[in-house]
């Protein structure tokens, strides 16, 4: 079996499993459950990858005879080998393009000038825990409220955000935070990378757009919980959908607040109006236990080599026996 082959059913094979356990998970519950499997697959994927350049160690498993003959013959195409790398040198251009028009954007802002919006980010920061520095940039008018920077943490805000109230600053700023206190922006570059070197698995790319709608109804719930009056808050989230028409065409590699397309915006708004009860401690156990044996089974599909375990049928020689025939002394007389 050819490396590519194989590569490409183990791909195949996590994202389908990856997808079924956030598809039969309940919408609206359990949703760490549906935020970390997207997040795992991702991980495994890229194990995937890695195993291409240095092999990974494997594990022999009884499979279907016709998964494992299937896996065993499947021919070794050097145009397989050729059409991918096409397709990633396509996903992996379009990622530097982003990154570079990322950084010129960012080298093109404007700080955020007054003490009021840094004292208010403090206050914020002290509410949500999270450390570290982070900067209030201004993008522009018409702009999307973003986050921005793996290491060096940007929030993006419009120029029209001067004339923001004091709670609609706030509301914004926790939203924003909430993504770098989840680390958002790593799962979401994590999510860019397996979906470009496994440009040609769908399921990976139905993973990346579960985990954009997943994340933003989390932070939602974060922003919430911390006070926030969710008419006040709904309806912001809709005065930003509107602003987001004017999206920079690099947006997907910003964690933008409010989207009509890409957040199903109507679905945050009904969470938001009727929100969840709290979880108890035997909820959380469970979501806990759950995304365990997710990972679990989804490192094992990476480390599983699939093989056939035929019964041997009357009449016919197993190719254990034949060996062994083959090997065996000769008969007296035929020496």
């Amino acid at each position: 079996m050819s490396a590519f082959s194989g590569w490409f059913l183990h791909s195949f094979v996590v994202g389908a499993l990856a997808c079924a356990a956030v598809w039969i998970c309940p919408r609206g519950w359990r949703s760490r459950v549906r935020q970390a499997v997207p997040v795992v697959a991702f991980a495994a994927l890229m194990l995937l990858a890695i195993g291409l350049v240095r092999p990974l160690p494997r594990v022999e498993v009884q499979a279907p005879a016709a998964l494992a003959k299937w896996s065993e013959t499947a021919p070794d195409a050097l145009w397989l080998t050729w059409l991918w790398f096409a397709g990633f040198a396509v996903c992996g251009a379009r990622l530097l393009v982003e990154s570079v028009a990322v950084r010129r954007l960012l080298k093109n802002t404007q700080p955020l000038p007054g003490r009021a919006w840094l004292q208010l980010l403090a206050e914020c920061q002290r509410t949500l825990g999270l450390r570290g520095n982070v900067r209030l940039r201004l993008a522009g008018p018409g702009f999307v409220p973003s986050a921005a920077g793996l290491l060096q943490r940007t929030v993006l805000l419009p120029d029209e955000s001067r004339k923001w109230t004091h709670e609609q600053r706030r509301l914004v700023l926790l939203h924003e935070l909430g993504h770098f206190r989840r680390g958002d922006l790593w799962a979401h570059m994590l999510g860019r990378l397996a979906c470009a070197v496994h440009w040609f698995n769908p399921f990976a790319w139905l993973l990346q757009s579960q985990l954009a709608v997943e994340r933003e109804f989390a932070c939602d719930e974060l922003v919430v919980s911390r006070g926030a009056a969710p008419d006040d808050y709904a309806t912001l989230l809709f005065e930003m959908a509107t602003a987001s028409r004017h999206r920079p065409s690099v947006a997907a590699a910003f964690l933008t607040m409010a989207s009509p397309r890409t957040g199903k915006l109507e679905a945050r708004v009904r969470r938001i109006l009727t929100p969840l009860g709290r979880a108890g401690k035997f909820a959380r156990l469970f979501d806990t236990t759950a995304c365990a044996a997710a990972a679990l089974a989804l490192l094992a599909c990476v480390a599983c080599k699939p093989v056939a375990h035929l019964l041997p049928q009357a009449g016919v020689w197993t190719a254990g026996e034949i060996q062994t025939r083959l090997a065996a002394d000769p008969f007296p007389g035929e020496q």
